[in-house]
């Protein structure tokens, strides 16, 4: 493997990260974001702070982006060991068990897409581009 290999691979594996992501991103606004609203409904309890932010960023393509960052962020903030159960008594309350399926429509697509970031971004440096 040569460099000039390694650079076209870099270069195809930054612009395939680029559009997936992108793509990713337009589908958890549109299609996924049925199951997203499901998950903020039921997580979501009055006066807690993902039912403030479902009213503040309201349902336009940014709102909706912000609104499924939140309910991401809860899901990975609360298994945090000392802030974890401050985080979540803040943001919302799961009082009945989601079942998993439910939760996989945020976290995975989420995490696909900052995955897919980062390779972008990482595929920039390595070309020299950042």
């Amino acid at each position: 493997m040569n460099e000039e290999f390694l650079a076209e691979l870099a270069a195809i594996i930054g612009a395939a990260c680029m559009l997936f992501g992108v793509v990713l991103m337009f589908l958890m606004v549109t299609l996924f974001f049925c199951e997203t609203e499901e998950v903020e409904r039921r997580i979501a309890t009055p006066g807690k702070q993902l039912d403030g932010i479902r009213s503040i960023w309201g349902n336009g393509p940014i709102g909706r982006w912000m609104r499924v960052s939140h309910v991401y962020v809860f899901f990975v903030f609360r298994k945090l060991p000392r802030i974890g159960a401050r985080i979540e008594s803040r943001m919302g309350d799961e009082e009945e068990p989601l079942p998993r399926s439910l939760k996989l429509w945020v976290i995975v697509p989420y995490t696909a897409c900052v995955t897919l970031t980062l390779l972008f971004f990482l595929s920039g440096w390595y070309l020299g581009a950042i």
